[in-house]
């Protein structure tokens, strides 16, 4: 019943909810945006997007909580950035993780080499390879713990960010 009123769907996972949200936009017009809330820019960027949807009251709103909590993050960024600039990563984590926490990892200035999906599709691979990555990242298509581990001797990356 209260379905048709909402004003808007955001999706974090993208695969599990792109279908419900398709066909609620289509069946009742409530558009849909995905979001992402891992690391400082992409939360602006996101709360930004969402806030898009909405009048200037709402547009304020969100510049005033991303202006209350800039002093923050960029006392956390200050800390860690000197020490973690220029550092390489490989992720090895699940779902769509990869697209989601490679700016977090920007942010601290460290450099993503590898990354890859469990249970990625085609569309995946293409939007991170073209919105998520530099050229010459490699991109991995679920690999098992003994491929990872070859990957990395090849690699050398500074860090590994895993889990599932």
């Amino acid at each position: 019943e209260a379905t048709p009123k909402a004003k808007l769907n955001i999706l974090h996972c993208y695969r599990s909810m792109n279908y419900i949200s398709r066909h609620m936009e289509e069946k009742f017009g409530i558009p849909w945006c995905e979001y992402n809330f891992f690391g400082p820019s992409k939360i602006a960027e996101s709360l930004r997007k969402i806030a898009g949807y909405f009048d200037d009251g709402i547009k304020e709103g969100a510049e005033r909580v991303i202006a209350k909590y800039r002093p923050l993050v960029d006392a956390v960024v200050a800390k860690y950035r000197p020490r973690l600039e220029g550092k390489t990563v490989m992720l090895f984590v699940g779902g769509l993780r990869p697209r989601h926490v490679i700016g977090a990892y920007e942010d601290l200035g460290m450099e993503v080499i590898g990354t890859g999906y469990e249970f990625g599709h085609n569309d995946d691979y293409q939007r991170t390879a073209q919105h998520y990555v530099k050229d010459g990242t490699l991109i991995y298509d679920d690999v098992n713990g003994y491929e990872f581990e070859r990957f990395v001797e090849k690699m050398q990356p500074d860090l590994v960010g895993s889990g599932i």
